[in-house]
């Protein structure tokens, strides 16, 4: 058995590389995967995916420390002098006045005068010629002669009425009268004295050192995904589909 297998191994060995030799005469197409003379295999360039590292800027969150100005409140004592007082209620007698007023109603006559116009006659002397006969020796003879007259004729004139009228009046009378009254009244009374201090602020400013954010721009390492060139061995039928 044992000589059986190193007879095997001697002639593997024999044979080893006229078989490497007729391998190599074969190839495999890298796109459909059968197995090809080597003599027909056709190279083409194909655009493959790869990962590769690349450097990005990426906005970070960072905290910077910076002196800025602050403001604060100090506080100091003043005195305050305050005075406790009271008020007390109390009665004072107080004369008081007030006016009355009456009123009584009474009847007078009160004279009138009304006038009136009326139409008066009044007398006149007018001379006037006048025919009358006087005896003559001759006879009668009719002369005339200027004689005076007396003619009435109407004219305008007033006349004056007295009369009395009753009117009604009141007779109004005033007078004060003073009677006496308890008048509330308040007297303030001082009690104590508190002395105390009020606290009274000032503001004053400081320098301080505070944490700010900011946002930098900084590198980053990225994994991405980019389509490269690569070498590959196709048949005549599977090239016909790449571009060389």
């Amino acid at each position: 058995m044992r000589r059986t297998l190193l007879t095997l191994v001697a002639i593997t060995a024999l044979f080893a590389p006229a078989l490497t030799k007729a391998a190599g005469l074969f190839g495999k197409c890298d796109h459909c995967g059968h197995q090809c003379d080597q003599r027909v295999l056709v190279e083409c360039t194909v655009m493959v995916p790869m990962k590769v590292m690349e450097t990005r800027m990426k906005s970070c969150l960072v905290e910077t420390t910076e002196e800025r100005d602050e403001t604060y409140t100090v506080f100091h004592c003043e005195p305050v002098k305050k005075e406790i007082k009271k008020e007390c209620c109390y009665l004072e007698d107080e004369v008081k006045t007030k006016t009355i007023t009456e009123s009584n109603c009474k009847i007078m006559d009160v004279p009138v005068s009304v006038a009136k116009n009326v139409k008066v006659p009044l007398i006149e002397c007018v001379e006037e010629c006048v025919q009358r006969e006087v005896c003559t020796e001759c006879g009668p003879v009719c002369v005339e002669e200027m004689v005076m007259v007396e003619k009435a004729r109407m004219v305008d004139d007033v006349r004056v009425e007295q009369r009395c009228d009753p009117q009604l009046i009141f007779d109004v009378t005033k007078r004060d009268i003073f009677y006496c009254v308890k008048t509330p009244k308040k007297q303030t009374i001082e009690c104590a004295v508190e002395e105390t201090v009020k606290l009274v602020g000032v503001e004053k400013t400081r320098k301080v050192c505070v944490t700010v954010p900011k946002f930098v721009k900084q590198p980053v390492e990225v994994e991405v995904t980019k389509m490269v060139p690569k070498k590959i061995m196709c048949c005549v039928e599977c090239s016909k589909h790449r571009h060389h």
